[in-house]
């Protein structure tokens, strides 16, 4: 029994030699090249700081100084293999290979804690460099972490940043969860001595002229007149204003101006109230803000009046260029002419011209032929009343007293009607009547061709043929 108690104790301390080495902390870098697999064993905290140039030395990063097939086994990489994928045998080579190009594998819980990381480095930006624009005082850290997550951003941890700070205020301006706004920069423009003028008075002069460029400049850019601070006195170089981040390239590019001739210095990155809020300066703030908002409303009246005055002039000028042409004698060439410098197109023009004047002559021609007709149908008419009057042996002088006779045929009365057509005049039981007549309709048609209608005694020796043409 106690030998065979010995023979285990010595078997378990062959199972566990001493010197096995334990890889605790142990980030690995994976890569596959030529169809085999290569790793490296590295430190978790050492491998973003060898991307990023910050780490140079290998013995700092890797662990060992070996290239493996599977770490977790402890399966080393021959010679001959990496040979054949990397073109070298040299593992340290390897190593740099791999660590450049390589996949690092990591657990879940060092991407959470490294995307928290990124989240506190991103809400801290926001809380520098913003401002409430209300008041121009930063947001805590919280309020800024609480906007983030009602907005929705996410954040990416392998981007850079700074881009991730400005996405991340866009996306709260759209939202607007939070009233922010970047905190501005306060800047100074140095105008620079120009050696040239030798006169006092003229160096003064061209000063003060560059100085008037520089604020015309910056207003034009986007800074506001209330943010450009007035000069010390007439002689004052320094230019004291504040701006957007945004527009810091566009400020540089208004001090290399030729009008300016300065340069460009930063006395302060991000504008902010300091100290706690009190009652006198939030009251002078507010005040401040109105004068502000009145010397804007102001600006905008001034420039809204000069506009109405522009209309007008523009309108009293049109009105005398309108009557002055109006008033002008245009020959018929040059009525022409305009006409045709007025369209954008004078051939398609000219072709409507020559369309409208072929239906106008069509229209004329059309209109003469049915006056023609119209003419020969009424001098046939004639002729045929006046053979039909000749063969019935009567005269003008017959067909009147016919005419009058039967106007008179009604009787006395005032409850005749006369009838304009016909010219009789009947009593209102024969009115109706005498309307659905065929000696009416024949005396409506012959005054639809001009012809003298005739009496009741004639329509009965007309023809019954003359009726229906």
């Amino acid at each position: 029994n106690h030998t065979k108690k010995t023979t285990q104790i010595m078997s378990r301390q062959i199972t566990q030699p001493v010197n096995q080495v334990r890889l605790t902390n142990v980030a690995v870098v994976r890569l596959s090249r030529a169809g085999h697999r290569f790793e490296v064993a590295c430190y978790r905290n050492k491998i973003v700081n060898y991307r990023q140039g910050t780490e140079t030395d290998l013995s700092e990063v890797l662990q060992t100084e070996r290239v493996f097939t599977n770490v977790s086994k402890g399966q080393f990489a021959n010679s001959k293999t990496l040979k054949k994928c990397f073109d070298t045998a040299d593992e340290t080579e390897v190593c740099r290979f791999i660590l450049d190009r390589g996949d690092v594998q990591v657990s879940d819980q060092e991407r959470a804690a490294q995307l928290e990381s990124t989240v506190r480095e991103v809400a801290s930006m926001v809380s520098e460099k913003c401002v409430d624009p209300a008041n121009r005082r930063p947001y805590t850290m919280a309020q800024i972490r609480d906007a983030m997550k009602a907005s929705g951003f996410m954040v990416h941890p392998a981007r850079n940043v700074k881009q991730q700070f400005l996405d991340c205020v866009k996306l709260l301006q759209k939202k607007g969860v939070l009233n922010i706004e970047r905190a501005k920069m306060q800047l100074a423009l140095v105008l620079s001595f120009s050696g040239d003028c030798g006169d006092v008075d003229d160096e003064d002069n061209g000063h003060m002229q560059r100085r008037k460029n520089a604020v015309n400049l910056l207003v034009e850019e986007g800074v506001a007149r209330s943010d450009i601070l007035p000069p010390n006195n007439d002689s004052d170089t320094r230019i004291v204003f504040q701006s957007d981040p945004a527009l810091y390239r566009k400020m540089e590019g208004i001090a290399r101006n030729p009008l300016v001739l300065g340069r460009l210095e930063i006395i302060q990155q991000c504008v902010a109230e300091e100290g706690d809020v009190t009652l006198g300066s939030e009251l002078e703030r507010r005040a401040q803000q109105q004068q502000q908002n009145a010397r804007s409303e102001e600006e905008a009246r001034n420039l809204s009046l000069a506009d109405e005055a522009n209309v007008v002039d523009l309108s009293h000028n049109l009105e005398r260029n309108l009557t002055m042409k109006e008033n002008a004698p245009l020959s018929f060439e040059d009525d022409k002419h305009e006409s045709h410098t007025a369209t954008k197109k004078p051939a398609n023009s000219r072709k409507a011209q020559k369309a409208a004047q072929k239906k106008s002559k069509k229209a004329k021609r059309r209109e003469k032929e049915e006056q023609a007709d119209r003419e020969q149908r009424i001098a046939a008419e004639k002729n045929r009343q006046r053979e039909r009057a000749e063969r019935l042996g009567l005269t003008e002088d017959n067909n009147a007293i016919c005419v009058a006779t039967d106007g008179n045929e009604g009787g006395g009365g005032g409850n005749t009607k006369p009838c304009n057509t016909c010219g009789g005049a009947f009593t209102p039981g024969e009115y109706r009547s005498h309307f659905r007549s065929d000696w009416h309709r024949y005396n409506v048609k012959l005054k639809m061709k001009s012809v003298a209608p005739v009496s009741e005694k004639e329509f009965l020796l007309c023809d019954s043929d003359a009726f229906f043409e």
